[in-house]
């Protein structure tokens, strides 16, 4: 390749890489600034460090509140969640049944609704079975939104396992809930990570099911308090930068954590598919 065009390409992507980082860059320089020299400097790092507003972030913004609540609500959402994809991706993914090709047509159909979309049927129906302002209407709604996609998944994954595994274990006389915890759920690990990062971030983010279900202040996540805080407290870009930035401390450490499985999974579909 010509020297020349190599320069161009690295210069196109150094571009790509700073309009990408930049974002971060300057919610971490800011969370750290005070707000008279955020309103003389918003671009430089800060002469001055300052923590106060990370402070302000927890005491005045109920960040504790907010976890708390997503600590509640996430582990118990992914059980569930976890669980349904799971089973369901096995059952589509190895398992011959009537109707199998059409229920999961509907359900990669079901994947296309953006929240919006469906966020006043969703109350309408919270609210006739007392759902609303509880943990278990958010539960059960996460799951039902977000495991479809998880199921897609799943079922991608089981699709690629040895059909003589599975008829060996028939013939051994496995039943199919052995088969699916023994030899099929061990061996999707790696896509299981992958799976626990995708939903946890999407419930870690979501918004609108929960501003609607979740009216009480202190059963809010820590997606809908952020939103809420900036009309309500009245606080400065230098303070919701600090909450931004605690807010994306959890998310960042389960990806961290699972990261190894995103390469895992990715190659081990490499070598199957």
């Amino acid at each position: 390749m010509n020297k020349n065009v190599k320069i161009i390409i690295y210069i196109v992507l150094l571009f790509f890489a700073i309009v990408s980082i930049y974002p971060l860059y300057h919610v971490v320089i800011t969370s750290f600034k005070s707000v008279n020299e955020y309103l003389d400097n918003r671009v430089l790092p800060p002469i001055h460090w300052v923590t106060d507003n990370y402070k302000v972030a927890i005491e005045q913004g109920n960040m504790l509140y907010y976890f708390w609540n997503n600590i509640i609500l996430i582990p118990a959402a992914m059980v569930f969640y976890l669980l349904i994809c799971i089973m369901a991706g096995f059952a589509f993914g190895r398992l011959k049944f009537r109707f199998r090709l059409p229920l999961f047509l509907i359900i990669l159909f079901l994947m296309i609704f953006p929240q919006m979309l469906l966020s006043l049927q969703i109350f309408q129906l919270c609210a006739k079975f007392h759902l609303t302002n509880s943990y278990l209407g958010v539960i059960l709604v996460w799951t039902a939104y977000f495991a479809p996609f998880g199921t897609y998944i799943m079922s991608t994954y089981f699709s690629t396992l040895p059909y003589e595994i599975i008829e060996s274990a028939r013939i051994d006389g496995a039943s199919t809930w052995g088969i699916l915890t023994k030899i099929a759920t061990p061996m999707a690990l790696p896509m299981m990570g992958i799976l626990v990062i995708i939903g946890f971030q999407s419930m870690w983010n979501e918004l609108p099911f929960s501003l609607l279900l979740l009216q009480k202040m202190e059963m809010r996540t820590v997606t809908l308090g952020i939103a809420m805080i900036q009309g309500q407290y009245g606080i400065p870009d230098t303070t919701q930068s600090a909450v931004i930035l605690i807010a994306s401390a959890i998310p960042m450490l389960v990806f961290v954590f699972f990261q190894k499985y995103i390469a895992t999974g990715a190659f081990s579909g490499a070598l199957k598919g």
